[in-house]
């Protein structure tokens, strides 16, 4: 697993729980706005940390610390994510994923092992989602994947980041019908630094 960070506690990235993050390196979409384009763009990774470093420290935080956030970048990149996923959770840990939903196959391997999961919905289905993703990319495998996390029986929250310079009004009141009024959805805006 190629890890570009680690976060040693979060109050923030696994409701309810007191988290340690992962952050892999490497991701398929190339969203305008993302704030982790140096685990996006490999010509900006830098040293990571060993996966080993990250359990040694699990092991000794059992009791303190809940749960461990898989992140990234996107983590369903990662040919070993389901491995250490079992791995952190030998330790007693709940597990969470971030993901772009983009690789429902990989989402149906790990599912089983997850306690919680988020998944981003970038945009309206239809053009517009290559448009925010920037590549291209069938949402088709998207929808998918929150089939999947529908019957998983496993927590989760579907959320969107809305950069205003691509997603026109009403962008979030389409994505809502399709995610459904009943489900768990999160919208925060994006942060727009110059780059």
């Amino acid at each position: 697993m190629k890890i570009g960070g680690f976060v040693k506690s979060s109050l923030i990235d696994y409701p309810g729980k007191v988290a340690a993050v992962i952050f892999t390196q490497g991701c398929n979409f190339r969203c305008p706005y993302c704030h982790n384009s140096h685990l996006v763009y490999p010509e900006r990774f830098e040293e990571g940390i060993s996966f080993e470093e990250i359990l040694s420290f699990l092991e000794k935080r059992r009791g303190l610390i809940e749960g461990v956030v898989f992140c990234g970048g996107e983590p369903t990149l990662q040919e070993d994510l389901a491995e250490k996923i079992l791995e952190v959770r030998s330790l007693g840990y709940a597990v969470k994923l971030d993901t772009n939903g983009s690789r429902p196959e990989i989402l149906a391997e790990v599912l089983p092992f997850l306690d919680y999961l988020a998944m981003d919905i970038k945009a309206p289905f239809g053009p517009e989602y290559e448009t925010v993703c920037g590549v291209k990319t069938d949402d088709r495998d998207v929808r998918r994947s929150m089939l999947l996390v529908r019957a998983a029986g496993v927590s989760y929250e579907f959320r969107t980041t809305v950069d205003p310079r691509f997603m026109p009004p009403g962008s979030v009141d389409r994505i809502r019908d399709v995610v459904g009024k009943n489900e768990a959805y999160h919208v925060r805006e994006a942060v727009i630094t110059e780059r």
